[in-house]
């Protein structure tokens, strides 16, 4: 059985492959079909029941802060955990799950997370208004999903919405 052991460490590092290093959550992920269509019906169902004059303005926003991804890519040392979303800036996190202050392109500051456990990744940005969840789930085939939650005191229900996404 160790002879076995050794034969496939040694098979893993001749080939560059380490199955036990491996994190599924790791690596690029395009936009496997899946259409803004999908976001803009969500964002409707979550500002359904604000008043005439508030909707529109959270509809807005919420269409500018919640763009179809086309591309994602997902890095972890172990010590960080990095996602970039197309061509936008890297949020780097440390691995842990502790917050760290992040800058968006457009200068909203934030608090932000990550958490990998397996095939799951969760990111938490936080601010002043409301909160976005990403969980970040990898199957077996490569396919990236992608659920967002979007939560705020200023919105009478969550918008929530599934993206799909395959190894690029």
């Amino acid at each position: 059985m160790r002879r076995l052991a050794r034969w496939l460490l040694i098979g893993c590092a001749l080939f560059g492959f380490n199955a036990f290093a491996q994190d599924p959550v790791q690596g690029v992920f395009v936009n496997a079909n899946t259409s803004q269509e999908v976001i803009d019906k969500a964002i409707d169902a979550g500002i359904e029941k604000m008043n005439f004059i508030k909707r529109p303005i959270a509809r807005s926003r919420l269409k500018k802060t919640n763009p179809l991804y086309e591309r994602i890519e997902v890095g972890n040392d172990g010590s960080q955990i990095s996602v970039r979303f197309d061509a936008g800036k890297p949020v780097v996190m440390p691995a842990n799950g502790s917050t760290v202050k992040w800058t968006r392109d457009d200068g909203e500051v934030f608090d932000v997370s990550a958490l990998a456990t397996g095939s799951k990744l969760q990111q938490t940005f936080k601010a002043e208004d409301g909160q976005r969840v990403n969980e970040f789930d990898v199957a077996a085939d490569g396919t990236l999903t992608l659920r967002v939650t979007l939560t705020s005191p200023q919105l009478p229900a969550p918008v929530r919405y599934v993206l799909t996404y395959k190894r690029g």
